[in-house]
């Protein structure tokens, strides 16, 4: 029994390890990113001046359609956002400068299309719209 409490703790630690890894690597891949001169890295059609939501799903993808899409249009209901939905197959080579290796996942980008998060699997509305005000421009609280 001993032995197995000892496998598992391990395992426990390698699986967090791990994930913080994945982690730290998604940071930096996402700082390398607001580095590179936008919108080298934007697809055709979007245009900066407020904060954009790069929305990756596929067709089949039923968490897309029935969970992700409808927080999508609350959230447009709620702020000034350009939601912008792509196929994951179809724009391969963009997903790949995002690292996005699932869907649903919404890239945020900010008015000047710098990437400010990648959000991998279902995002909730709470956590999308935090994201899209804290890239919003600053306004005065008197204007």
């Amino acid at each position: 029994m001993g032995e197995r409490l000892v496998i598992l703790g391990i395992a426990i630690v390698v699986a967090l390890a791990l994930y913080t890894l994945w982690r730290l690597w998604q940071r930096r891949r996402l700082a390398r990113l607001r580095k590179v001169a936008a919108p080298i890295h934007a697809p055709p059609g979007v245009a900066g001046g407020k904060p954009t939501v790069l929305y990756f799903a596929t067709a089949e993808c039923a968490q897309c359609r029935l969970q992700q899409t409808p927080i999508l249009a609350q959230l447009q209901n709620k702020v000034d956002v350009a939601i912008h939905k792509l196929d994951a197959i179809e724009h391969n080579a963009l997903a790949q400068v995002y690292g996005i290796m699932t869907v649903p996942t919404t890239v945020v980008l900010d008015p000047q299309l710098r990437p400010v998060a990648v959000n991998h699997g279902v995002a909730p509305l709470h956590k999308l719209q935090g994201q899209v005000l804290a890239s919003s421009p600053k306004s005065s609280p008197l204007a």
